[in-house]
């Protein structure tokens, strides 16, 4: 049962959703180079900017999940859409589910001074609890998409290997013909 101070951190976190998802979304943007974070930012067109839409769409659902007393499929869903989308890019593990800690200090500098004085902290550390499972499900989620493409690059270059065998035993086959 959630008690007053439960429901007064969670209103907190609503009043100021907007501003921490800005943030999030800022400091997500933050870990791409700076031409690419620019483009991120100003293309609002999401059939030009997919990444920048993605991102945008699923912190908004990650966040709103993090709130609820127990997630939803939702929150998998959302995990999954953005991690997809790290695990093709040029970023090391630690650094592709990174951004999901990155909410611990969104909420600290947009909500930290009233976190504090409301003695919100055992709350604040239940919610540090959540993103830090959430961090785990990114990486698993990662190290998913990550076998994924080790899977498909295989199969791949078996395919390839193959196909230059065919080619081989074709032109074999020819020259034995002469």
């Amino acid at each position: 049962m959630a008690s007053a101070k439960d429901d007064r951190f969670l209103q907190l976190l609503q009043d100021n959703r907007s501003a921490i998802i800005n943030a999030w979304h800022q400091a997500i943007v933050n870990t791409y180079p700076e031409k690419t974070a620019h483009f991120l930012t100003s293309q609002k067109d999401p059939f030009a900017n997919p990444i920048g839409a993605t991102i945008s769409r699923e912190i908004k659902v990650i966040f709103d999940e993090l709130l609820l007393e127990e997630s939803t499929e939702k929150l998998a869903d959302s995990i999954d859409a953005l991690v997809r989308i790290r695990a093709v890019q040029d970023f090391p593990p630690s650094q592709a589910v990174a951004f999901f800690q990155g909410l611990k200090k969104v909420v600290r500098k947009q909500a930290g001074q009233q976190i504090q004085e409301e003695e919100l902290l055992r709350q604040l550390a239940v919610f540090d609890d959540r993103v830090d499972q959430l961090c785990l499900l990114a990486f698993d989620a990662y190290m998913r998409c990550r076998e994924k493409i080790w899977e498909l690059r295989a199969k791949e270059s078996q395919n390839r290997v193959s196909n230059l065998l065919k080619r081989m035993t074709h032109m074999n086959g020819n020259a034995s013909d002469e």
